[in-house]
């Protein structure tokens, strides 16, 4: 039911229907609008350049030198990626192709990476700060997309930049799911719908269905943050204005009506119903065109009890994409000094403006004229989290929270629609600044004007200048290494070439290297192809030999890569006497080494070298599948 109070629906956000239309603003001048442009321009370029520098904190691994690859390939004509075995997230038709591009402009090289994801991240932060904006002119809509900004300007060295930057993941995605609220916001206007209304703006849901297609196609996490929330915010609109029709006198007739008013709602519904099926379609082109092989998404329940560690986590990885992780301590590779944590502490406030955002538009959801785009945004919200939290997904690190990461943009458009208009407007303590004398129309005589500042805006905006203030000391933290650039020479010097390792090093000291040296990705089960991200042409005997096993122990996230002892023997064996000469394989040793406890009684420590590769005198991929039949027949152990 709608609200009563005095001007509640415009400071909820929402629109009031009964209403009579305001008198029309004063249009601004062609200069001033030119002049928000270029100031936006401005803004979006610092952006980037500093996204750019806060990637580059992050070392490379190999999510993003596979994408790289892909992106590769697509631009020398697969388009389709025919033969490649893609993760659960193709991201065929978004960010791929942006990468692509790059690729061709920037080269194959690690560091197009980090422009990829500093655009993309440049992306997200533009298109929220003009979702943000609404429908809004002057000074409120300046507060909205201000107030969007400031709680996504800075997410945290270590996981918040790998979770909301470096990472080719989720934070994509809300780029086109954000262009398609877009489209609704400002190509639909607010209020009652009439047939007439709807055959005049047909285009609106086509452009939706098409929009949540082209999103869909690349990540199977649209139908959690879009499909599904357009759809129960649709039933929510349509059944509000039913029961409101129904009980406003009208009985029947009025629920009727109440539905008639509402045909936008239902044609968006259709809309998502259509976008569904044109990723089926696409998908099945895609199949009969002989196009990539996509891993299904291993989503599963995790134990009721773990629940409450999964929440910790997400707390965790939710601040950590705020900026305001204040615990020091957490990632000895990025420590926190003690302006790094009042800085941390200080940017609570955007987690409370965010909460509060969303707590705004969370009690008028069921209202006839609450705001359906901060609708979508709070369901999209709620949907994400509550889907995750359960999963096994959130059974990790907070690095994995990249599942979630579109819930930052969607909290920071919603806070500016939903508060930004309370900086300049609304029942907040004012203060009138001195008179000054403008021109009047035409150079004819000058008038005094005032301005009125809401006492709440000036530490707010010296808050901003805080925030802004710590992205660029971030900023200057001094890039992270590439990770493998000593191992590639190291390998490169011993004229190993092309051989088979671990996932998290292969496709790197690939790109690292520009192919001189290619290590491709094997399970460390049984030595076999690793079907994620990667081609089957890689590991074909015909095409390319292998003579070199890179064995790494080095500790860490991304690293650990020892084959099963049972492969490794089964490779001594083959290539030892009397079909080859004693002294095979070769060892080269590389890096530091730590002193470890043995595996086997006496259980004395050890020396383990961080890397080692281990040259044999074969074509070890003719052995793969030698080595996959021997370990299914029992008693050895089962190749997975």
């Amino acid at each position: 039911m709608p609200n009563t109070a005095p001007g509640a629906q415009r400071l909820a956000g929402g629109v009031d229907e009964d209403a009579s239309p305001q008198a029309p603003a004063r249009p601004a001048t062609r200069a001033w609008r030119w002049a928000a442009v270029a100031v936006f321009l401005l803004v979006v370029v610092v952006l980037f350049d500093a996204y750019l520098h806060l990637s580059g904190t992050y070392a490379e691994n190999s999510d993003e030198a596979n994408i790289l690859l892909m992106a590769n390939d697509m631009l020398h004509g697969n388009v389709t990626l025919s033969g490649w075995n893609v993760s659960d997230v193709p991201f065929i038709t978004t960010e791929l192709p942006q990468i692509a591009v790059l690729v061709g402009i920037f080269g194959l090289r690690l560091g197009t990476a980090h422009i990829a994801a500093a655009m993309t991240y440049t992306l997200v932060v533009a298109v929220g700060m003009l979702l943000a904006k609404g429908r809004a002119r002057g000074w409120p809509a300046v507060a909205r997309m201000a107030l969007a900004l400031a709680i996504m300007l800075a997410p945290q060295p270590g996981v918040g930049i790998f979770v909301v930057i470096f990472s080719v993941g989720h934070i994509g995605t809300a780029v086109p799911v954000m262009l398609t609220w877009l489209v609704i916001d400002r190509l639909w206007p607010p209020g009652r719908t009439t047939v007439a209304d709807l055959r005049r703006r047909w285009y609106v849901p086509v452009i939706v269905a098409l929009l949540l297609g082209w999103a869909l196609m690349a990540d199977p996490l649209v139908l959690v943050i879009a499909v599904l929330p357009l759809l129960a915010v649709c039933l929510i609109r349509v059944v509000s204005s039913a029961v409101g029709g129904a009980r406003r006198g009208g009985g029947l007739r009025g629920l009727r009506q109440g539905i008639a008013d509402r045909l936008f709602e239902v044609s968006l519904a259709v809309a998502a119903g259509i976008g569904y099926v044109i990723v089926l379609i696409g998908r099945g082109v895609l199949s009969s065109a002989g196009g990539y092989h996509q891993q299904p998404v291993l989503y599963a329940l995790d134990a009721t009890r773990t629940w409450f560690w999964h929440s910790r986590v997400v707390v965790h990885g939710l601040l950590e994409m705020f900026g305001a992780y204040f615990v020091p301590g957490q990632d000895p590779q990025y420590p926190m000094t003690h302006l790094d944590q009042a800085i941390a502490l200080t940017r609570l406030v955007t987690v409370v403006l965010a909460v509060w955002g969303a707590c705004a538009i969370a009690r008028r959801m069921f209202f006839r004229d609450a705001d359906f785009v901060s609708q979508l945004l709070l369901a999209g919200i709620i949907a994400n989290i509550f889907a995750y939290i359960p999963s096994t997904f959130a059974a990790h690190t907070a690095l994995n929270t990249r599942e979630i990461a579109p819930v930052l943009p969607f909290a920071a458009v919603l806070a500016g629609r939903m508060l930004g208009d309370r900086l300049v407007s609304g029942p907040l303590a004012s203060v009138r600044l001195p008179r000054f004398a403008r021109s009047g129309a035409g150079g004819g005589a000058a008038s005094a004007h005032s301005l009125r500042v809401r006492l709440i805006a000036i530490p707010l905006v010296a808050l901003f200048g805080w925030y802004s203030y710590g992205l660029f000391r971030q900023a200057n933290t001094p890039p992270a290494p590439e990770p493998l650039a000593k191992l590639a020479t190291f390998l490169e010097n011993n004229h190993l070439h092309y051989g088979l390792g671990g996932y998290w090093e292969a496709s790197v000291l690939t790109v690292e290297t520009g192919g001189t040296v290619t290590v491709r990705a094997v399970t460390p089960a049984c030595m076999q192809p690793y079907k994620w991200e990667s081609k089957p042409s890689w590991y074909d005997a015909k095409l390319n030999s292998a003579n070199f096993l890179l064995l790494s122990q080095e500790p860490g996230y991304f690293t650990q890569f020892a084959v099963n002892g049972v492969a490794l023997q089964l490779l001594n064996n083959w290539y030892g006497p009397p079909a080859y000469p004693a002294g095979w394989p070769h060892y080269y040793r590389f890096g530091g080494y730590y002193w470890a406890p043995a595996s086997k009684p006496p259980h004395e420590l050890v020396k383990i070298y961080y890397y080692t590769a281990r040259e044999y005198p074969g074509n070890l991929l003719t052995q793969l599948s030698r080595i996959a039949k021997v370990m299914n027949n029992p008693p050895t152990v089962a190749c997975s």
